[in-house]
């Protein structure tokens, strides 16, 4: 899809919706923070992104948010590099190893984010809006004293299939409706834990391929074809314009401006050579873009500290006094003033 036909397809999308800065805090002490949301990019790998030395596709993100808090250079992926495993992992603050990583249809095995959320925070209302339907098993678990009671309103999208993903410009017509959901439904009922995932590249249809190998492996992406590898870099292009357009929204609320955490960051990557597929255990599904703004976080600040997913869940419950008792992950210090 050439740029403008993507820009006019972004613009209408945004067409259709019509106090200071906090001091510095101790680590110890709590912030003014009242509100989270992540956004995770499925599937984008680093060198794409945030490690894009000539930020091709993120120019938004990285002029733009990039000065207004902290990213990592040095965030992973340690274990499956899938997106259930992956997104179980990040919000558990404990590494999930799934037999099947791609149809795992077991709930995970320690409280969640949202669960840890609304456990604390009984009237507080949780959000979760996926391009992929399948990672509704994640967004609670069966543990005791927690589960399904304490999960969010789960919602995705039902007007499109993934089958259509391999169709022209399906994916941006794909990632668009579910923002626009998620966007009327944020205005509409000011959940204080937001949750989006959107997919990069053609969609769920790919996932089915695990064992694709490249005909020119020391060729980098030279496989897929260069319809799907313009897909790829595309879908990058419309998240970049996805976050900024949801963070300009936020900070124009009068209930989130200024008090609330938002996170940018990618669970999985793709194969370094390959960005066709991935699964395994290189740098190019393993590291990760991250991105975090908001009370209690530094400014223009870049740490090349190396961290990992589970350590999310545990700094999340340090910036908003969240008992995440379960988590195995390390409280991200380096990041928080």
């Amino acid at each position: 899809m050439k740029s403008s036909t993507m820009a006019l397809l972004f613009l209408s999308l945004s067409l259709a919706f019509t106090s200071a800065p906090a001091k510095e805090t101790a680590i110890n002490q709590k912030t003014s923070a009242k509100n989270l949301f992540i956004i995770v990019a499925n599937g984008v790998r680093y060198d794409d992104a945030l490690g894009n030395k000539n930020h091709l596709y993120t120019e938004n993100i990285w002029n733009k948010l990039r000065p207004l808090g902290t990213i990592c250079t040095k965030f992973y992926n340690r274990e499956l590099t899938y997106p259930i495993p992956a997104q179980a992992s990040l919000l558990t603050g404990v590494w999930h190893v799934f037999e099947n990583p791609l149809s795992e249809t077991i709930r995970p095995a320690f409280p969640t984010l949202f669960e840890y959320w609304k456990k604390k925070n009984s009237g507080d209302s949780c959000y979760f809006a996926s391009s992929k339907k399948t990672l509704e098993i994640v967004i609670h678990s069966d543990f005791k004293e927690y589960g399904k009671a304490y999960a969010p309103t789960f919602e995705t999208n039902t007007s499109a299939s993934p089958d259509t993903m391999f169709k022209e410009g399906q994916t941006e017509v794909f990632e668009n409706a579910i923002y626009e959901k998620a966007i009327a439904y944020l205005f509409a009922h000011h959940p204080s834990f937001f949750y989006l995932n959107l997919g990069s590249g053609r969609g769920d249809e790919y996932d089915k391929y695990p064992n694709h190998e490249c005909r020119f492996p020391n060729e980098k992406d030279s496989c897929g074809g260069a319809e799907q590898l313009n897909a790829y870099y595309e879908s990058i292009i419309l998240i970049d314009a996805i976050v900024y357009d949801f963070w300009d929204r936020i900070q124009h609320d009068e209930i989130y401006k200024d008090n609330s955490v938002f996170i940018f960051l990618s669970d999985h990557g793709r194969h370094t050579n390959d960005y066709f597929n991935f699964g395994d255990n290189c740098r190019g599904c393993e590291q990760l873009n991250f991105l975090i703004i908001g009370p209690g976080i530094k400014k223009d600040f870049i740490s090349k500290k190396e961290r990992t997913l589970i350590d999310i869940c545990p700094t999340i419950g340090k910036l908003f006094d969240l008992p995440t008792t379960f988590a195995k992950g390390n409280i991200m210090k380096e990041i928080l003033q």
